[in-house]
């Protein structure tokens, strides 16, 4: 298949309101040059006494991005979701789906492979010389694995039996 590109992976939020049970996903990215997750692995480091050499554990990953600098555009649906969360000075918690667009199988409609994350989004910086906004996504506990079929440009996330 060869390299694959950022275009490759689409990252989707839950844009829906606490009332409504259906997610309503809205592709991130107008506006955005850089989203990347950091895995923040959560090391405990510690040496006995009778050791000469510490020894490390593996506790957990503490999974997070920032979107820094993403440049507002009036029309974009994410945009004006940050900014009522914004307004309120408030944090959003909510899900995210992360797609690999570049896994797609079957005929017809397509099945991708897919992560979904429950999250919790704060805004950090607002406006500067080129309105703009920024803000960090939290990941609360561990993805759930599954996959993704994408209609009218909304996916529908169907979690692994596995």
């Amino acid at each position: 298949m060869g390299q694959m590109k950022r275009k490759d992976f689409a990252h989707y939020f839950d844009t829906s309101t606490s009332e409504t049970l259906t997610p309503d996903w809205t592709l991130e990215g107008i506006g955005v040059e850089a989203l990347s997750l950091s895995y923040n692995p959560q090391i405990d480091t510690f040496k006995q006494i009778i050791d000469d050499v510490a020894s490390s554990t593996f506790d957990s990953y503490q999974i997070q991005s920032s979107v820094s600098g993403k440049r507002i555009d009036k029309d974009d649906e994410i945009w004006k979701w940050l900014n009522e969360a914004r307004k309120k000075a408030e944090s959003i918690e909510t899900k995210m789906l992360e797609v690999n667009m570049a896994s797609g199988t079957g005929s017809g409609t397509l099945s991708y492979e897919a992560l979904q994350y429950n999250v919790l989004i704060v805004i950090n910086e607002f406006l500067g010389e080129n309105a703009t906004i920024s803000y960090d996504v939290y990941v609360k506990g561990k993805p759930t694995v599954g996959s993704v079929t994408i209609t009218s440009g909304k996916p529908t996330f169907t979690e692994s039996a596995d």
